[in-house]
């Protein structure tokens, strides 16, 4: 099943030109099973979207991104605004706990070592221990930094989602998440992300499931 996890529309995300039912029209085109909107740090575009789709009868999922000491993060499970603007981590993971949300970090490394280089190989070991998988195929990196991001992935021993992180239209789609299992629910999202049957690639790359 494929799916774009990281996806902005105009409700929430004034950085989006991304129209919802234009999203859900694109989407469709691109060869999308589903999307998952995450607006940044306010679920209201998703919720939107999301009603849409069921009018529609294309799936879309809801998620946020979240701003916070140690960079973007995509949230999963978690249905309100974020707890503030540059949330501690450590109170974000916190909420998540107590939705059984996942998180994943997003477009990491960007710059090569970018993640690393801020915080600390250490601080980043505490933090990718704590994470459910990590962004290694974003639309808006380069395939350098990209490729960064899923060594990282390896050497912590991550699972790797894609999301083309889309701010316009022709945008959508251009790297999304194959899963292994049919994803029919919200909930069903949550378990598969946690069960790690997926993996992050490039529109371009064949796909045979």
């Amino acid at each position: 099943m494929k799916i774009d996890l990281h996806v902005h529309t105009t409700v929430s995300s004034p950085c989006s030109l991304i129209d919802p039912e234009r999203l859900i029209e694109r989407a469709r085109e691109a060869g999308l099973d589903a999307v998952c909107v995450t607006e940044h740090d306010e679920i209201k575009g998703a919720e939107v979207t999301r009603e849409l789709g069921l009018k529609q009868g294309f799936p879309v999922f809801r998620g946020v991104e979240v701003f916070t000491d140690m960079g973007d993060m995509l949230v999963y499970g978690l249905y309100e605004d974020a707890p503030g603007w540059k949330v501690p981590f450590e109170r974000l993971l916190e909420r998540c706990r107590e939705a059984g949300a996942a998180i994943v970090p997003a477009h990491s490394c960007r710059v090569t070592g970018e993640l690393e280089r801020i915080h600390g190989e250490e601080r980043v070991a505490w933090l990718l221990d704590r994470v459910t998988a990590l962004e290694t195929h974003n639309g808006g990196c380069t395939p350098q930094g990209n490729a960064a991001a899923q060594d990282l992935a390896r050497r912590f021993g991550l699972p790797g989602t894609g999301g083309s992180d889309a701010h316009h239209e022709f945008q959508v789609g251009r790297c999304y998440t194959v899963f292994e299992d049919d994803i029919e629910s919200e909930v069903d999202l949550v378990a598969a992300l946690r069960g790690g049957r997926y993996e992050g690639v490039y529109m371009w790359e064949p796909v045979d499931r």
